[in-house]
């Protein structure tokens, strides 16, 4: 997607190989044209090496896929906004250029995060 007009319709999405991440595999991807305003896509994680995430595998993912959306926000119209909502962190919600959050200690087999991208102002 590199179209760099303003639009109030979204049209199309990045490749699924766009939202792969270093030390992980997609094990689930979905995406939905909620509206021709609004694009979900939800894409889950599961480990490359072993059965779980570890915590500081956790971490390095969180920070990777808000990497992920920041570089989606640059690649789309102005007025198109991108954020994530990690779905194994309370529906916890990043959008493009903020602070990437630290999650508590733990490990995951899986992790499944939302991509929305949505028309934030019309023209």
């Amino acid at each position: 997607m590199s179209e760099s007009k303003l639009k109030n319709t979204i049209t199309r999405s990045f490749e699924i190989q766009d939202y792969r991440l270093e030390g992980a595999e997609l094990s689930g991807f979905w995406a939905d044209l909620v509206s021709k305003e609004e694009l979900t896509v939800e894409v889950n994680y599961r480990p490359e090496q072993g059965t779980v995430f570890s915590s500081e595998e956790l971490e390095t993912l969180i920070r990777e896929s808000c990497r992920k959306c920041d570089i989606f926000q640059t690649e789309v119209p102005e007025n198109i906004k991108c954020e994530i909502t990690f779905k194994n962190f309370g529906d916890r919600v990043y959008a493009a250029q903020q602070e990437p959050f630290v999650p508590e200690p733990g490990k995951l087999e899986e992790i499944k995060v939302m991509y929305r991208f949505y028309v934030a102002y019309y023209i």
